[in-house]
């Protein structure tokens, strides 16, 4: 989370607390203040990221905005979702929703064609590749929400590097992501969920 959206939420929640009427408007200036500052920072955002970063070694990834999806998503509800068995159990639920909705074949072909490296997301299907609304209102009945991806390609060649590399250097650039080569053009790509 960027630190402007954080100061807007802290705002938020100092708004709901039981404060004083002369409280409240300095607050609502500042959240306007901040709201603006963030809408300042949105548009100068380029749509060409560079990161650059040491860890045993150089690593540059530079990536170019190719397009705007939606996706439906499913959250995780564990805060540490490696502990135990919890993805596994999430898997079982995920795949039960998809077969529940009929559309576990369009999400199997979808991810064998895109063969995922690291990622922060567990339940995703592009909205797309969905034809049939009814499936659709099924998914949100079971907490699969519509959500804006970017989809960002890495024009560099940075397949020499270690995946471990190369996922480090994503968790640096998006908070909410999928790092996925694309199999037939053997094409890296981040798939950045922004409003998770």
């Amino acid at each position: 989370m960027t630190n402007e959206l954080y100061r807007i939420k802290t705002v938020v929640y100092n708004l709901e607390k039981n404060i004083s009427n002369n409280e409240k408007l300095q607050l609502l200036q500042d959240l306007v203040n901040e709201a603006e500052a963030y809408k300042k920072t949105l548009m100068n955002m380029p749509t060409t990221n560079q990161l650059r970063f040491n860890s045993a070694g150089d690593l540059n990834i530079i990536t170019e905005k190719i397009s705007e999806e939606t996706f439906l998503y499913k959250s995780v509800m564990a805060k540490d979702v490696y502990e135990g068995d919890y993805l596994e159990r999430f898997s079982m639920i995920r795949t039960s929703d998809l077969k529940t909705a009929g559309v576990l074949d369009i999400h199997n072909r979808f991810w064998k064609a895109h063969e995922v490296y690291g990622s922060n997301i567990f339940a995703t299907l592009p909205l797309a590749l969905i034809n049939d609304e009814e499936q659709i209102k099924i998914l949100k009945r079971l907490n699969w929400n519509r959500v804006h991806v970017d989809v960002y390609e890495i024009k560099n060649d940075i397949h020499n590097n270690s995946k471990g590399k190369i996922i480090s250097a994503v968790e640096r650039l998006f908070d909410n992501y999928i790092l996925v080569r694309e199999v037939y053009g053997d094409i890296l790509m981040i798939l950045h969920f922004k409003d998770v």
